[in-house]
């Protein structure tokens, strides 16, 4: 059946959507993950198309990482990208920082033109475009952040949208890092 020209399966879906975004929203308490997982060391391609290893250590001058996958596609990516953006210019005097993983199909240049646009030029960026890394954390969704100590170690993890430059956000980023 067809509604205002649109199938019962594409609003259902978008109701679906729109009510995880906003839950996620709503939750803007980050979790300490109770697993002791280490960060996968796998291969993903820098913003000058090499290949590229994150890898983490306890001689590293960073006390962590902020590691969000996305793709240009997705919406709620694109709405959080300039918060990530805030994230990382107030995180910065922490020594933690803020990277993206992208795990789209799209040209390297076309995706750093997205994220100069979008309010996220600030940022280091990877790129995930088989998808390795992400299905290596057993990723479900987009936007999905994971926070790494400087050992490697998963200390959190937040499916969906958050607005991360919010002082309570940022100050359980800090928490989770001490």
């Amino acid at each position: 059946m067809k509604m205002f020209g649109i199938s019962k399966k594409y609003i259902s879906m978008f109701i679906f959507i729109w009510i995880i975004s906003g839950n996620a929203l709503a939750n803007d308490v980050l979790k300490k993950t109770d697993l002791n997982s280490k960060f996968p060391i796998i291969k993903i391609i820098n913003n000058q198309g090499k290949p590229f290893t994150l890898k983490f250590n306890n001689f590293s001058k960073k006390n962590g990482y902020v590691i969000n996958f996305w793709a240009t596609w997705c919406v709620p990516c694109k709405k959080e990208l300039p918060d990530l953006n805030l994230l990382h210019l107030k995180l910065k005097q922490h020594k933690i920082d803020v990277i993206t993983v992208s795990i789209d199909n799209k040209r390297i240049e076309e995706q750093m033109i997205f994220l100069s646009n979008n309010g996220a030029s600030d940022l280091l960026s990877f790129f995930d475009k088989k998808m390795a890394l992400y299905k290596a954390l057993n990723l479900r969704g987009i936007p999905t952040t994971v926070l790494v100590d400087r050992n490697g170690y998963i200390i959190s993890k937040h499916e969906g949208i958050l607005e991360w430059g919010k002082p309570r956000v940022i100050s359980n980023i800090l928490n989770l890092f001490n």
